[in-house]
């Protein structure tokens, strides 16, 4: 009510002298007037204005101060050397994406619980006027601006925040000025968005005059989520001339993104998710546009209204904001999946593939990297590796279960870290007794052994990760190999010299043993049959000399083999 608000003129003469109350006003212009008169007739006189607010709950009056001016407040500070300097000198340059979000990050408190934007706050006097009413809010959101430029420059606080006060006073005063002159347009509920953004662009073409009618309309919603609605309706009946539709839409995308950047406005945006895997996963969904996938079926229906328009790439502010999010959840140490290891680096792994394919200049892709390295690194820790490796069936089903989680990692380091728990495993006394001395048939064994080294030959440990692993194998394999005489028997049998060779070659080639000592223990064994004489009088027969070339080829693809693993 305009009889609950009044401003107060006080007003010292010097710095010795007391603060006196010179006069008291019902209209804010009239008493900064006289407030600045006084300060004319007066060069040592200091003044200040405040607004008082009678708070009918406390049945006390606020008191906000809404200008100070002069030389008790402002006096030099010699200790300070550089000029202080604002990148923001008039009330427009406070609409521009830096200066939102400064004011964003200084009063996030009171627009969340205001649900209001940084866009409507510049452009709404009634927003304006709770701010001044909240308080001391705005002097405080004031004197953070002031001293971290005043850090950033190594300038005088003091200077900055009188800077700061008079900007912050020629912006509130042009919104009063014109709602007062109702030059803030009105924007009725039921009213197309192209018949208002028609008409502005036909007329001043201002974008000032286009944000206050868009924050006129939201003035009608009370939450994010209905004002994130409102806006994807007004970007469903854009302009249809080019120029106009271009002039709406980036005010559109620039209100939306404001939205979005609020932790309660994304989760307006996205709902409840069960945890941060679906968070993300929706997060990437919006990013690259995909409106049907099935992470978007139970989000809010804003959200798959928003995909449609990422998709086409025009609403870029909201991309960059999609974006930072991401890369924001995907720091966290939260994990993807808290309740399954196995499920944790499966979204991972989908989450990395999508992410680097769709990557562009607001989502680098050395940044995706580096952030997926660090995710990585968090899978390795002893825990993780523990819950991973819960209600295996035997030491075979643990190694298996380290080997799937390298093609999940990122980063050489993660990836020797991994090499590290899978020698420890395989090094144990308890991979000794189940593959030395295990109940499967040696053979079973000696393929299972052959199996993992293949898949760590695969993969891209690095170099001396890699060959050190696929040693630990080999050397397994030539332990069974001499517990249990299984190519002794081979050599022992009655079958023709050349069949026994090509049998021992086979099981080198056919991933029944692991390459290196075993396989060359082989091919020394089918080399050695072929020398024999039985071998040379078989190889000159008509059945030899197939079984001969035969052979030939098979110790053509071993040198390949051994070759490509070395």
């Amino acid at each position: 009510m305009p009889g609950d608000i009044h401003y107060e003129v006080f007003f010292k003469k010097n710095r010795k002298a007391g603060w006196a109350l010179a006069e008291a006003h019902d209209s804010r212009d009239a008493a900064l007037k006289l407030a600045h008169t006084l300060l004319a007739k007066n060069k040592d006189g200091s003044a200040r204005v405040s607004k008082e607010t009678f708070c009918h709950d406390a049945r006390k009056f606020r008191s906000m101060t809404v200008f100070e001016g002069g030389a008790e407040t402002y006096g030099a500070i010699e200790e300070k050397t550089n000029e202080a300097q604002l990148p923001c000198l008039t009330p427009d340059d406070l609409s521009k994406p830096h200066a939102r979000h400064t004011i964003k990050r200084v009063l996030t408190g009171w627009l969340e619980r205001m649900q209001a934007l940084p866009m409507e706050l510049l452009h709404r006097a009634d927003l304006v006027e709770s701010l001044e009413a909240s308080g001391t809010e705005l002097q405080h959101a004031v004197q953070k601006v002031a001293v971290a430029s005043a850090r950033d420059q190594d300038a005088n606080v003091q200077t900055l925040v009188k800077q700061l006060n008079e900007l912050v006073q020629k912006a509130l005063g042009r919104i009063y000025k014109d709602a007062r002159d109702a030059k803030l347009p009105e924007y009725p509920r039921k009213a197309k968005f192209a018949d208002i953004a028609n008409g502005i662009f036909s007329g001043d073409k201002r974008a000032y005059t286009l944000r206050a009618a868009m924050a006129d309309r939201l003035r009608h919603e009370r939450k994010y989520g209905d004002k994130l609605e409102a806006l994807l309706d007004m970007a469903d009946t854009l302009p249809e001339a080019e120029d106009a539709r271009a002039f709406a839409l980036g005010e559109v995308d620039s209100y939306v993104s404001e939205v979005i950047s609020f932790d309660a406005g994304r989760e307006a945006l996205l709902g409840k998710c069960k945890d941060l895997g679906e968070t993300i996963e929706r997060l990437t969904c919006l990013f690259d546009g995909d409106g049907k996938a099935d992470a978007l079926r139970m989000a809010p229906n804003c959200a798959r209204r928003l995909a449609k328009w990422t998709h086409s790439r025009e609403f870029d502010s909201c991309r960059a904001v999609i974006a930072q999010c991401l890369l924001k959840e995907l720091e966290r140490p939260a994990r993807l999946r808290p309740t399954s290891v196995r499920e944790e680096v499966r979204l991972a792994r989908d989450l990395a593939s999508r992410l680097v394919i769709s990557s562009d200049s607001l989502l680098p892709a050395d940044g995706l990297i580096k952030t997926f390295a660090a995710r990585s690194a968090r899978l390795l820790q002893p825990e993780v590796i523990d819950e991973l490796l819960k209600h295996s069936a035997d030491i075979d089903e643990e190694v298996s279960r380290l080997l799937m989680l390298e093609e999940n990692l990122v980063g050489e380091a993660n990836k020797s870290k991994l090499a590290g728990y899978v020698r420890a495993t395989i090094g144990s006394s308890e991979a000794d007794g189940y593959y030395i001395r295990g109940g499967a048939q040696p053979l079973e064994r000696l393929a299972r052994l052959a199996a993992h080294q293949k898949k760590v030959l695969k993969g891209t440990y690095p170099k001396d990760a890699k060959q050190e692993l696929s040693a630990k194998f080999d050397e397994l394999g030539v332990k069974i190999i001499d517990q249990s005489k299984i190519l002794n028997m081979v050599e022992a049998g009655d079958r023709p010299a050349l069949d026994k060779a090509s049998a021992l070659l086979r099981l080198a080639t056919g991933g029944a043993l692991p390459l290196g000592r075993c396989s060359t223990d082989a091919q020394a064994r089918a080399l050695r049959q072929i020398k024999s004489a039985a071998g040379l009088s078989e190889a000159q027969t008509e059945d030899g000399r197939p079984k001969l070339k035969a052979i030939h080829g098979l110790l053509q693809q071993l040198a390949t083999q051994t070759g490509k693993a070395a």
